[in-house]
């Protein structure tokens, strides 16, 4: 329970009645350790002072800012400044109280929060347990066609106890629920009779929406009436916008920036090795570069096709050439997403056999090969391009040929959620809060699983079961049987895994903390010297 305004100490309560359940629920996906309310202690350096501004250099504007639809991960930095949740990652990346003070589980699929009192919107609107039902159900309406309802699909109500606490009816236990409520802006509340969310952001976050100049800059300043005492410190934060590493590596250089992160392991290495007075923090292995497949045409609806472009590929060749061994070959779920899963593993068709690739093609009827069309890719990754690149010349030693069409993001992501891709299409997937958030997007009863032309009733059961086990070496032998079915299928193709960023920062900057989940949510306890 809340002692004071900014200081969290467990509740006895919990503590007793949930001891067991939350260390399982901690041993089996990273999700609640038996002191599951103890809140983080953000790194500092000397006392905080409050005021001034952090100027942020960002590779690529945010699309969309309504935290409820957003898909793109460009805007996860905005969402996690505008919007909170009941819960929120820790420093060490452990779910801890937000807007929610405490939860009560009288049983497996039942959770009854009691919620935060005091807290306004940035309109002014008073939060409280009706903003938490609005906000679930708006999720789950297919109407909103959020991205995060397969997430939230096993809730089976969301009801009101009173103003200030609700409760959650689960269909079945889920390991990753608590994850996603923790995850912004998966489990973002937003402000219920609010339209415009889009471009007209209202939460309960540290920050509000000033000003938005697409490829220019976008601007946040201090929300008044925060909840958290004395926070946030910053009065004003920039996101600056460059298009390439080489004008953001100038801008830090000049400090016209004051932090950013690089996509590339090799541009962090150099700038941080000849600027001494750069932090740094090595980002975590926690994003898969895969290479989706339009299942429902010809010839991508043959299995046989698929598998030969497994065969086909290199994937270590990929891994040392573009990102210096930074990273390790992958299947769907990166090992750092459940506990007790310590790698990929033996992978069918990981093997690189051309000849049995051209095997496989003539089974198939393609004796003399075939042409897949475009290759759509992020123009504004280069190593995702770099990456297409080498697997378009592997590939056309078994005979397939592609042609690579580097696409910007936000049409990009339109063709991806739609399944209107020609064959051939990657987009790295980001951190993600749970393995079930990976996997759960190719069940056929999604909408990104009926986009792909996903249609196999035993994975599906297989996710379904997967997300219930709260024992942890079930889970991960769950989550490798679930990655070999897919990589037996090849339903899509998994080439490596590695860290999403490479975060920096100069040394004036001091309070931050980067999280795995690469969003700068703790900018909130950020301050500046001067």
């Amino acid at each position: 329970m809340w002692n004071n305004e900014d200081e969290i100490v467990p509740d006895e309560g919990l503590a007793r009645r949930g001891l067991l359940r939350l260390a399982l629920l901690g041993m089996a996906g990273g999700v609640l350790p038996a002191s599951a309310f103890a809140q983080g202690t953000p790194k500092a350096g000397g006392t905080p002072k409050s005021g001034g501004k952090l100027t942020i250099g960002a590779d690529a504007d945010p699309i969309g800012l309504d935290a409820t639809t957003v898909t793109a991960y460009s805007s996860y930095d905005f969402t996690s400044l505008l919007y909170t949740g009941l819960l929120r990652w820790s420093p060490d990346m452990k779910p801890e109280p937000d807007l929610a003070t405490s939860f009560d589980q009288p049983n497996d699929t039942t959770y009854v929060f009691h919620l935060r009192q005091g807290v306004t919107f940035h309109n002014g609107q008073a939060f409280d347990a009706e903003d938490v039902k609005y906000t679930f159900e708006r999720i789950l309406n297919p109407a909103t066609a959020s991205p995060n309802a397969p997430l939230f699909a096993g809730i089976k109500s969301v009801t009101v106890v009173d103003p200030f606490t609700v409760r959650f009816e689960l269909s079945a236990p889920n390991a990753a629920f608590l994850s996603y409520l923790a995850t912004n802006p998966v489990g973002s509340i937003v402000p219920r009779g609010v339209a415009e969310l889009n471009t007209k952001p209202v939460g309960t976050g540290p920050f509000v929406f000033e000003s938005y100049q697409p490829n220019q800059q976008f601007t946040l300043r201090r929300f008044a009436n925060y909840y958290e005492k004395g926070q946030p410190y910053l009065d004003t934060v920039v996101f600056r916008f460059f298009k390439d590493q080489a004008s953001i590596t100038s801008a830090l250089r000049s400090r016209a920036i004051d932090m950013t992160w690089f996509k590339d392991p090799k541009v962090s290495a150099q700038i941080v090795r000849t600027s001494r007075d750069l932090v740094s923090a090595p980002g975590k292995t926690t994003r898969t570069f895969p290479v989706w497949m339009n299942l429902k045409q010809k010839p991508l609806n043959d299995a046989r096709v698929r598998q030969a472009l497994s065969l086909a590929t290199d994937r270590k060749s990929c891994l040392e050439t573009v990102l210096g061994g930074s990273g390790k070959v992958a299947a769907m779920v990166p090992e750092s997403h459940v506990g007790g899963y310590d790698g990929v593993g033996e992978m069918p068709w990981y093997k690189t056999d051309p000849a049995a690739a051209k095997k496989l093609l003539a089974q198939a009827g393609y004796p003399d090969g075939l042409d897949l069309g475009d290759y759509i890719v992020v123009a504004a990754n280069p190593l995702d391009v770099a990456c297409a690149q080498i697997l378009q010349q592997q590939w056309a030693e078994a005979g397939i040929k592609v042609a690579i069409k580097p696409m910007e993001t936000a049409p990009l992501i339109a063709l991806w959620l739609k399944g209107e891709f020609p064959t051939l299409m990657s987009i790295a997937l980001s951190w993600n809060p749970d393995p079930d958030a990976i996997v759960s997007r190719i069940l056929s009863t999604s909408s990104f699983g009926k986009a792909l032309g996903m249609n196999d009733p035993e994975l599906d059961r297989m996710i379904l079961e997967a997300r219930t086990l709260l024992d942890r070496d079930k889970r991960a032998a769950a989550y490798l049987a679930i990655q070999k079915r897919v990589a037996d299928q090849a339903y899509v193709l998994d080439i490596y895994q590695y860290p999403l960023r490479w975060e920096a920062w100069w040394n004036t900057v001091h309070g931050y903390v980067p999280l795995a989940a690469n969003i700068r949510s703790y900018v909130r306890t950020t301050w500046v010297d001067g």
